[in-house]
């Protein structure tokens, strides 16, 4: 999947965040006799505040996000939606040379549906029964930052990151960042 966002500062420590997401699945058996894929976007609106801590800041954040996908192959056309709030926690900290290190803690408040016109009353089931929940993920980010106007980072989060689905497994995420 590939994940866009953006950030603005509003007031001292405060800023919005909007982040659109795009990702696909391999295929996968739902239901005995349903192969399918899905293809899923996602489109989040929030606010972070940050609060200095030691050598380091916490990031709070209160962030919405609407998750849809669609699928392909044994069964067609959309499949769920999903709606969340997502409630984080972050610690941040510069370890010298222009790295620096985070740890997070994400809770995803999830509303989810199956679509009512997917497939089959069972596979509607399967879907709720694999996707629907509100976890909670753990990630920790290593950044470098060469210039003051890119960062490099990598994230290990320890449940679905990107789309904040129940059932997924973990997210490694590598990325770009322009600061401006």
């Amino acid at each position: 999947g590939m994940a866009f966002g953006a950030k603005a500062r509003v007031a001292d420590n405060l800023r919005i965040a909007f982040s659109y997401a795009d990702a696909s699945s391999d295929a996968f058996a739902l239901v005995s006799g349903l192969n399918l894929e899905l293809d899923a976007s996602r489109f989040s609106l929030g606010a972070e505040y940050d609060i200095p801590a030691g050598p380091g800041a916490i990031t709070l954040s209160l962030g919405y996000a609407q998750t849809s996908a669609e699928a392909e192959g044994g069964a067609t056309g959309d499949a769920f939606n999903n709606r969340q709030f997502v409630l984080g926690a972050r610690y941040g900290m510069s370890l010298g040379a222009g790295f620096t290190a985070a740890v997070a803690v994400n809770h995803f408040v999830s509303d989810f549906e199956a679509e009512g016109g997917f497939s089959t009353a069972p596979a509607r089931a399967a879907l709720v029964n694999r996707y629907d929940g509100s976890p909670t993920s753990v990630g920790l980010t290593l950044a470098y930052t060469p210039t003051d106007l890119v960062t490099i980072h990598l994230t290990y989060a320890t449940q679905d990151s990107l789309l904040g689905l129940a059932g997924a497994d973990n997210t490694i995420s590598f990325g770009v960042r322009a600061n401006f």
